[in-house]
């Protein structure tokens, strides 16, 4: 018998808004607005709605193409037609004063999930990170289960302990939800631990990554459920949908009721739901900063300046959050997903400039906006009672103490040895073509150079690998030529870890594992999509598409990559 009964899909609402804009505020080509977009043609002009005609995703403009990253259905901005042979209704609009005036329709998603049945209790348990429990008397489930070991190539710790009864609990599950594959979400020392014959539920992502990887650990009861479509889970109150999130990321979030009482999952999502906030009771959200690489890992910046993009990073995510917290209607905020430390002695300097926010900076906002703080650092247990909230401490008992520093010297004698020959043959055969000269500098703990140095040319027909002495790789960096040049130094074992496994390369800078220069100062889109999304395994794949909100990228974007020039 099937776990799931797909019940519908959700209902949509339309709400009219007027629009004016001043025609002398428009450039050529592609302008984006937040519902719509306008093209301008020299004297011609066309307005069409960004709602793509398909499944309720949002078109997105990349590099001057129009683009849903729901299913990836493109639109010819000058026929206003998908590729797929249907067209799009362009908006009726008129010129008055200089001014472009319309009025457009906002498809406003109201999820029904269940009907309104007398309310039972529910209780939200938390664990770890991005790992919770949600239960009531007839179904149990979990969410990205973290629970022990590092991520990110032993960059990220868990910042406190884990209940010492995780495993059993998580034993007893009706499933658990993965949102994506990112090792913080994903976590296979984790994971290698549960019983895998666990329902494991993923969303049904445009590559499959995430439940290609779930499958690769050995469970073999993988769910893969479609995005805004309601399922019930059988014999059970519970009622849910996945969201996806905003970008070409393969990201999700999950909305679920328990009779009428709605809760919304969006772990660190961007923009989940393209921005379409349902309502919800509670809204658990990833809070925090600091999750990147950018700016401390990158040396074309002073201390003074990554400290002044620090700042400007935590503003800008503490905005961004407070206005999802508005948008769901929510009467509780979780904070989740953002439990992580650079808990390793080489990276306390990491540790002490990377400040994230903290759940105590949210408390002014939600007293003022009368939302409830579900504060998962002093309490660990969350009861609704008739939609009263019960809050409790549970003792940790831990089972399974770390020794961080013993784990990281296991995994460098795992890869320790180098083999350039291996080496040389993943970068030539990477088939990766750009005006770039790539430095690699394999480094001890504190970043010093260890004496192994490659050089990789992506501008010729056949790519070009050389070793080089470190007075070679000055030479050849500091000479003018055309390609832009990008010197990456980087732990030695984690990079073999990476190379060898064919992981992506976000990972080395997510998990601060790799010091970044490069000339001109500008992010290089192509070549971290290519070596994190296309030459890797196919179970590793972060995105479907070429994107620039995910969350490491948040620095001085390749604008030519974007038509932005």
């Amino acid at each position: 018998m099937k776990l799931f009964k797909k019940i519908g899909s959700p209902k949509n609402t339309k709400n009219k808004i007027n629009f004016s804009i001043n025609l002398n505020e428009l450039k050529e080509g592609i302008n984006s607005f937040d519902q719509f977009f306008v093209n301008k043609n020299k004297e011609k002009i066309n307005i069409f709605d960004k709602n793509c005609d398909h499944a309720g995703g949002k078109l997105i403009s990349r590099n001057g193409i129009i683009i849903c990253p729901m299913h990836n259905w493109e639109l010819d901005i000058n026929s206003l037609t998908y590729k797929n042979g249907i067209k799009k209704k362009q908006i009726d609009f008129k010129i008055k004063n200089n001014s472009i005036k319309f009025t457009i329709e906002e498809i406003i998603p109201e999820i029904s999930l269940s009907k309104k049945f007398n309310y039972s209790d529910l209780k939200i348990s938390f664990f770890n990170h991005a790992f919770l429990k949600v239960s009531n008397k007839n179904f149990s489930f979990a969410t990205d289960p973290w629970a022990i070991g590092s991520s990110f190539a032993n960059g990220w710790w868990l910042k406190n302990k884990s209940r010492g009864n995780w495993l059993k609990e998580i034993n007893e599950l009706d499933f658990i939800y993965i949102s994506h594959n990112h090792p913080d979400h994903l976590h296979a020392e984790t994971l290698s631990k549960v019983n895998k014959e666990i329902p494991i539920v993923v969303p049904k992502f445009q590559t499959d990554s995430t439940g290609v990887l779930i499958e690769d650990l050995g469970f073999k009861n993988v769910i893969r459920l479609e995005f805004n479509t309601e399922y019930k889970l059988n014999n059970s109150d519970l009622i849910l949908i996945l969201l996806k999130s905003g970008d070409f990321r393969e990201d999700s979030g999950i909305y679920f009721s328990v009779h009428d009482f709605k809760l919304l999952f969006d772990v660190d999502s961007n923009n989940i739901n393209f921005g379409r906030f349902p309502k919800a009771d509670v809204y658990a959200t990833s809070f925090s900063s600091g999750a990147s690489g950018y700016p401390l890992m990158f040396d074309n910046y002073n201390k003074d300046e990554k400290q002044k993009i620090l700042n400007t990073n935590k503003n800008f995510t503490k905005r961004i959050k407070e206005k999802a917290l508005l948008s769901t209607k929510t009467k509780y905020f979780l904070p989740y997903a953002s439990f992580f430390v650079e808990k390793a002695v080489r990276d306390k300097e990491i540790y002490d400039h990377n400040v994230k926010i903290k759940i105590r900076d949210y408390e002014k906002f939600c007293k003022n906006n009368k939302i409830i703080i579900l504060d998962t650092e002093k309490y660990n247990e969350f009861k609704f009672k008739k939609k009263k909230l019960f809050k409790e401490k549970i003792d940790i008992v831990e089972t399974n103490l770390e020794n961080v520093e013993q784990k990281i010297n296991i995994f460098k004698s795992k890869y320790d040895e180098i083999d350039e020959e291996y080496i040389k043959d993943y970068f030539v055969s990477s088939k990766f073509n750009e005006k770039l000269d790539l430095f690699i500098s394999l480094t001890d703990d504190n970043f010093k150079i260890n004496g192994n140095n490659y050089y990789v040319n992506f501008s010729k027909t056949s790519i070009i690998f050389k070793n080089l002495k470190k007075n070679e790789l000055t030479k050849i960096y500091n000479k003018k030529n055309s390609n832009r040049k990008l010197h990456i130094k980087a732990r030695k074992e984690s990079f073999l870890y990476i190379v060898y496994n064919k992981l992506p390369w976000e990972d080395l800078l997510i998990g601060f594992q790799c010091k970044i220069l490069r000339s001109p100062n500008i992010y290089n889109a192509r070549f971290w999509y290519h070596f994190t999304n296309v030459y890797i395994s196919k179970k590793f794949v972060r995105a479907s598409l070429n994107c620039d909100s995910c969350k490491f990228i948040s620095q001085k974007f390749d604008d030519d990559m974007y038509g932005n020039k």
